[in-house]
């Protein structure tokens, strides 16, 4: 992985791990944030030592720090496909979110991460669309939003 992790973009109060022991370390999203973290950041949300996993296998506190492709905007997988299914589309997608929620994906204020990319393509392939959903833009990035998706 290229050394261009950002520490800026750790959430506020994300649970970050100093298990220097843990066989995993190399692998995890909360071990490489507490390499990163400047002097300037005083004080963390840490995991308590004492409650470390003895099975480091199965960690519940784990996170892949592998990045994902996640996608923004759903302007452009409408332009390819008929008016009348685009807006039959675009309602089937609207109530899988709540309505801020899919206000914010919409002008590209919050991503799809893959589960939800895969979620939409369905509901495409469902509906007998022949082709793959196109997004606005993709970028890489961390899976900080850890309800959205299998740790």
């Amino acid at each position: 992985m290229k050394n261009d992790f950002n520490y800026q973009s750790v959430p506020l109060n994300y649970l970050h791990c100093f298990n220097g022991k843990c066989p995993r370390r190399n692998e995890c999203l909360r071990h490489l944030v507490v390499l990163h973290a400047p002097e300037s950041v005083v004080a963390v949300k840490a995991l308590n030592p004492a409650a470390y996993p003895k099975d480091t296998a199965s960690c519940p506190y784990f996170r892949s720090n592998r990045k994902l492709r996640l996608a923004w905007g759903i302007d452009a997988m409408f332009d390819k496909i008929p008016y009348t299914l685009a807006l039959d589309l675009k309602s089937r997608i609207r109530r899988i979110y709540s309505k801020s929620t899919y206000y914010r994906i919409l002008h590209q204020e919050r991503p799809l991460p893959p589960g939800e990319q895969e979620e939409i393509a369905r509901i495409f392939a469902h509906n007998g669309v022949g082709i793959a959903p196109e997004f606005d833009r993709y970028t890489e990035g961390y899976d900080w939003d850890e309800h959205l998706l299998p740790g």
